[in-house]
């Protein structure tokens, strides 16, 4: 709950710990609807997302408030890299770093949203000068946290010019893609949609839709979301469990006390076989887009209802029914949602390592990763594409 001010030769620094400490200042300079406004920092920290602390940074010039900063600090631990992904070597290596080291993640930016902006500057400043503070901050707040690592996380398109340039220390993460499906306006429902796919994909959309013509499938009033938010954090767990990195991962309460606080922008659908939940998924409606958000399934049912593939078709109903020109589906699965017609949209993240090798296995890493690019690229389901 502390916090302090600290100044140099230009700037005072104030930093807090707690959105609660935060004065009316730091409302004062964000316009209005921003993701930093004290009401929606605390709905975040509502939410008691585990191993998570936050930083909160105002930046003055003299009497006049110039910038707003927010961080998350992610105590690392052994199930944020799934073992069964890794050697035997690497598995006990990343045991004794976990267990022992107690390695700390410097995020400046959001771990679990991508579609808020997390530092805000007024408009005074010169880009370079925003970046100059921004820069000077991280690197602060990276020595005075301990932190082994800091994830620059989906920078402000203003700002990456300035991080590939006079940042050198921060290696711009490979593939870190976005994937996207653009909405035709002549499509006024999803058989609009089928009727755009060429035959082969227009017939598995057809098998895959038939697979749940038997369950029920509605939207869920914060009431209801609370109601089964046991139900829906371990249907959110049996996908994240799948992934071979999950760096952070949501709490029970973190989409029932983001519902309640958004009740008409955050959407949630649940997925009912004979009354049991077995499947949701969850979107942001934009003002232009359908920003699905979490999603989660039973892995058993799955296997016949094809669960997955018709959250993603569900996704393209809502954002036609919302009447958005794209549908935004987020970072994983490239190759199934190629075969949806989305298109990639390459994002600017950045990442400085401090332990030199733990830096050199991340280069590795990404240079494995070489061999399996673009090969999903190569699938145009859409007539028109």
């Amino acid at each position: 709950m502390r916090h302090c001010t600290k100044k140099s030769d230009s700037f005072q620094y104030q930093y807090h710990q707690s959105c609660a400490t935060l004065s009316e200042d730091w409302d004062r300079l964000l316009p209005d609807g921003h993701f930093l406004k004290r009401s929606n920092l605390k709905a975040t920290q509502q939410s008691q997302l585990e191993h998570l602390s936050y930083i909160y940074v105002l930046v003055s010039d003299g009497n006049k408030q110039i910038a707003a900063i927010y961080f998350q600090l992610l105590r690392l631990q052994q199930h944020h890299l799934n073992e069964e992904s890794l050697s035997s070597m690497s598995r006990i290596g990343w045991r004794a770093f976990t267990n022992i080291v107690k390695p700390r993640l410097l995020v400046a930016g959001h771990l679990f949203r991508h579609d808020v902006e997390t530092y805000y500057y007024h408009d005074s400043l010169s880009h370079f000068e925003a970046f100059r503070i921004y820069n000077d901050v991280i690197n602060e707040q990276l020595v005075t946290n301990c932190a082994y690592a800091v994830l620059v996380k989906d920078l402000p398109d203003n700002l990456v010019t300035y991080f590939q340039h006079y940042a050198p220390n921060y290696m711009l993460l490979r593939n870190d893609i976005m994937m996207e499906l653009e909405l035709s306006p002549e499509w006024n429902s999803l058989a609009d949609y089928e009727k755009a796919l060429k035959h082969k994909y227009a017939q598995r959309f057809r098998k895959v839709r038939n697979a749940v013509a038997d369950l029920q499938i509605q939207e869920m009033n914060a009431d209801e979301v609370e109601a089964e938010k046991q139900t829906i954090y371990q249907l959110y767990k049996q996908v994240c469990e799948k992934q071979t990195a999950r760096i952070g991962m949501i709490s029970e309460d973190f989409i029932p006390t983001l519902k309640k606080h958004n009740p008409e922008q955050l959407k949630v659908w649940g997925m009912r076989e004979n009354g049991k939940l077995i499947a949701f998924f969850s979107a942001w409606v934009k003002e232009d887009a359908f920003d699905m958000f979490y999603i989660g399934f039973d892995y058993e049912r799955n296997a016949d209802l094809m669960l997955y593939f018709n959250i993603l078709f569900c996704g393209i109903e809502q954002g036609i029914a919302h009447k958005k020109s794209k549908v935004i589906f987020g970072r994983t699965a490239l190759d199934a949602k190629a075969r949806l017609g989305c298109r990639p949209v390459y994002k600017s993240t950045f990442v400085l390592i401090r332990n030199k090798y733990i830096r050199m296995a991340t280069l590795r890493l990404q240079s494995n990763s070489q061999s399996q690019e673009g090969e999903w690229e190569q699938r145009h389901p859409l007539k028109n594409k």
